[in-house]
């Protein structure tokens, strides 16, 4: 069985969609009908960690989050949060637009707290697509097209006020989605905690690369030291982060490491013992060993490679 793809920042998103990449590394705005001269008609289900609204005008074939499909609605509003599983299969005449954003762009004034505390209904793993009478669509439709004339004219404030036009939108489809979805059983505590947990082990595994700390026995290769950081029995914690991100700890610590190696032998002089040692590895032979196991290639063969 594929494993299911996985897009970390919007450029590798709009890259694998195929569409122009983006001008904000935290924002973007598209209309479909702009997007449907180049992007991929049919997606196999993948995950990216931002969150998305879209608002559908018009369209056939279906766009899916979960298990819920927009294939039945014309008019329709649907949205998704990170690590969501989503789908598609369109035909060429989709007409709306999408805003999809990371929570660092969003947590800018006017906004402090994090967004799922204002807008818990984010943390939804049902996120059914949303019906629409014409005057809501109305609405909304200006609301998207004010956005996206900030952002091409991005002048002074620019950013700051899509932020503002978000919590509009975010409130807007918030009443609509505890309108429509009486009856359905969300157990957002759950994932919220799941996804806080993710969150964490990506900080600490960030700070735990940094140069001349000190471990003992428990180090930052082991899942063992993550798991006790965020005080979670290791078993535990690799089912959260491999329900959350569909990658085990493992997984998700040795690229950390492999993406920290290639940036060093790329980006300096550093002699590959030296590497080593600063990513943590007590035996410079166990570190070539690793990173030839994931290249194909020596460290230094890599190096002379991509010089």
């Amino acid at each position: 069985m594929n494993a299911i793809a996985h897009y970390h920042t919007l450029e590798a998103y709009c890259r694998a969609i195929n569409i122009a990449p983006p001008k904000w590394s935290g924002f973007d705005i598209r209309s479909f009908g702009e997007n449907m001269k180049s992007v991929k008609h049919k997606m196999p289900p993948f995950k990216h960690e931002f969150y998305a609204i879209a608002l559908k005008l018009d369209g056939s074939g279906y766009a899916k989050t979960g298990n819920y499909s927009t294939e039945k609605l014309k008019a329709t509003v649907f949205f998704n949060s990170p690590y969501q599983i989503l789908q598609w299969d369109i035909a060429p005449d989709w007409n709306g637009y999408y805003i999809i954003f990371s929570e660092e762009f969003y947590r800018n004034p006017p906004n402090k707290n994090r967004i799922t505390e204002r807008f818990p209904y984010l943390l939804s793993d049902k996120t059914l697509p949303l019906s629409i009478t014409t005057e809501e669509t109305q609405v909304l439709e200006k609301l998207f097209q004010d956005m996206l004339f900030e952002f091409v004219a991005e002048q002074k404030q620019s950013q700051e006020i899509i932020r503002f036009y978000i919590n509009i939108l975010l409130l807007k489809v918030g009443r609509l989605f505890e309108s429509q979805s009486k009856g359905l059983t969300i157990d957002r505590e759950q994932r919220n905690n799941d996804i806080k947990t993710v969150s964490r082990f990506k900080t600490i595994m960030e700070l735990a690369f940094q140069p001349d700390k000190t471990y003992g026995t428990s180090h930052p290769h082991q899942v063992r030291f993550y798991a006790d950081k965020v005080n979670l029995h290791p078993n535990h914690f690799n089912a959260v982060i491999k329900r959350i991100t569909d990658k085990s700890a493992s997984e998700h610590i040795y690229g950390h490491i492999l993406s920290l190696a290639k940036s060093k032998l790329l980006n300096s002089t550093t002699s590959v013992k030296e590497i080593a040692y600063e990513l943590y590895y007590s035996y410079p032979n166990h570190f070539g060993n690793f990173f030839k196991t994931r290249t194909g290639m020596t460290p230094s063969e890599f190096r002379k490679a991509h010089s």
